[in-house]
């Protein structure tokens, strides 16, 4: 009996929060609300073409090249030697811009569902190397903080670039986190271009000590402790600046019950880790919400807990 052929895989991947304080592109988490959802069909005229739909879709290039998804599938097709061309049908559920991971959602999905689609057998930890590759068009680096929590789901540790290695941990069962999205505007790009080249001996045991507080609350399991640990001397002072408001929304964060609370990933998002046996996330993210109302900024808010990878959605046959 001969085996049917797969036509099409869709695949999801969530958003996700980089840094976590003094984790930058180290830490991840992996987000159970917002995702991308890639549809990625085979052809036989050796292009890949890329169609994109959802919030935010007519910011996104559809050129290959400059697409973080279709790098991923140029990447992948010339590792397997494969003699076709793609379809990419990409429906965006994380805003773009958004400090969410919105790229690196788009990678990871695309990512799963081709090595599924063409039968690479590729592991889970191999694709995170071809997923941040796609990172390259939005972050202009293939940074692997966000993908990784994407791929792999829940909290993610990149422990070397070069040879790329990670390590997946769960996380507490009562952390939680509020997130407010402001209609602030900035790319990736610029956001890195801020950073400095150089950083101060006092700065670098500063973050050395808080990155090693937060995994310290992880192991132990407290999530105040984590939260103790979710401070940066270097990354998010040199970002702040874009960000109008961002400490007094970080004190509103604070006051309102949050154990930590920091710019996720990029930004413009704020992101609060909260302990849900002593406040609530709604109520964090509300008052982060307000403290950005009282400059005449927008915002939308989201409660999220700790969530899986990227995972095959349908396949057609």
């Amino acid at each position: 009996m001969m085996s049917m052929k797969t036509l099409g895989v869709e695949a999801v991947a969530p958003a996700t929060s980089a840094n976590l304080g003094a984790g930058f592109d180290v830490f991840g988490v992996a987000l159970d609300v917002l995702f991308d959802s890639v549809y990625v069909e085979k052809t036989a005229d050796k292009q890949i073409a890329i169609m994109v739909d959802g919030v935010g879709a007519n910011s996104i290039p559809t050129e290959p090249a400059h697409n973080t998804a279709g790098i991923v599938a140029r990447e992948l097709l010339e590792t397997a030697g494969e003699k076709c061309g793609l379809i990419l049908r990409i429906k965006k559920g994380v805003k773009p811009g958004s400090g969410l991971g919105s790229s690196a959602a788009s990678a990871a999905a695309a990512a799963v569902a081709i090595n599924e689609l063409l039968g690479l057998g590729i592991s889970s930890k191999e694709l995170i190397g071809f997923a941040a590759m796609g990172e390259i068009a939005s972050a202009g680096a293939p940074h692997a903080d966000n993908v990784s929590a994407a791929i792999l789901g829940y909290f993610t540790v990149i422990r070397s670039y070069k040879p790329l290695e990670v390590v997946g941990l769960p996380l507490p069962k009562n952390v939680e986190f509020a997130v407010v999205i402001p209609e602030i505007s900035y790319t990736t790009s610029a956001a890195r271009a801020v950073l400095p080249q150089k950083v101060d001996r006092s700065d670098l045991v500063y973050n050395v000590g808080h990155a090693a507080t937060f995994m310290a609350g992880i192991v132990l399991n407290d999530v105040d402790l984590m939260g103790k640990g979710m401070s940066d001397s270097v990354v998010e002072p040199a970002r702040a600046h874009l960000i109008t408001g961002l400490a007094q929304v970080k004190e509103k964060a604070l006051e309102a019950g949050a154990a930590g609370v920091t710019i996720s990933g990029s930004g413009p998002s704020v992101l609060a880790l909260v302990n849900s046996e002593k406040a609530e996330a709604e109520k964090v993210a509300e008052a982060m919400k307000e403290a950005f109302e009282k400059y005449g900024i927008k915002s939308q808010t989201l409660r999220a807990k700790p969530g899986a990878g990227a995972r095959i959605t349908r396949r057609e046959l």
